[in-house]
């Protein structure tokens, strides 16, 4: 199973949801015309986001699965390993991957597979007949003009999302700690100030700068 370029249809296979071998879209236009930008996977039940083409792993059309190198958490992963008794994946061994609104099966985690499918072992392999997708970008008219650059590759774009993701991390860790150091700061001289006027016998709800002379009068 090689990792697919450019449309996620290549080869004959649609992602639009359950079993379309001949490469064609649910409004019959061609899976390569219909395909153009990052695909989010839904719970066909409840709607709920389990993935995006980001985190692409495999592709295994024959067996209707589109697999992710990761999920959110809500695609929750069953404890109880099963034996496949799918025609041409007798042998297989999988976790159950259900989604976490509303409990229905979305797809598998495989411990072992059969011959050809190793590319989905230790994957999240979602079941396309389980969810509906939604390309992003698909509201704008047209497509892209002749000359824009290709898009990037899978891997490329999934190290630039954890990149990303760990800076946004680390600035909220530097934010978080610039703003308990600035109530450390702010609180020993609000403290110190009083004590001071205290000891000087001044009541500090009443307190006001002034010149000297002035309070000497």
């Amino acid at each position: 199973m090689e990792r697919p370029r450019g449309d996620y249809a290549e080869g004959g296979y649609g992602i639009e949801g359950g079993d379309m071998q001949d490469g064609s879209t649910q409004d019959g236009s061609s899976a390569a015309e219909a395909i153009n930008g990052p695909i989010v996977f839904s719970c066909a039940k409840c709607r709920t986001i389990l993935g995006d083409t980001f985190a692409f792993a495999a592709v295994a059309p024959e067996r209707n699965l589109f697999a992710l190198q990761a999920v959110p958490e809500t695609v929750v992963c069953g404890k109880t390993r099963k034996a496949s008794e799918t025609r041409g994946d007798e042998g297989s061994v999988f976790y159950e991957l259900r989604c976490a609104e509303c409990d229905a099966a979305v797809g598998r985690r495989y411990v072992t597979a059969a011959q050809g499918m190793d590319a989905l072992r230790n994957t999240y392999a979602l079941d396309m007949g389980c969810v509906v997708t939604y390309e992003l970008g698909r509201c704008m008219d047209g497509r892209p003009p002749a000359d824009a650059p290709p898009p990037p590759e899978f891997y490329a774009s999934a190290a630039l999302y954890n990149e990303l993701a760990m800076v946004k991390s680390n600035v909220t860790a530097i934010a978080a700690r610039l703003q308990t150091l600035e109530k450390s700061v702010a609180s020993p001289r609000s403290a110190a100030g009083a004590r001071k006027r205290h000891s000087q016998g001044l009541n500090p709800d009443i307190y006001h700068v002034d010149s000297p002379k002035r309070l000497g009068r």
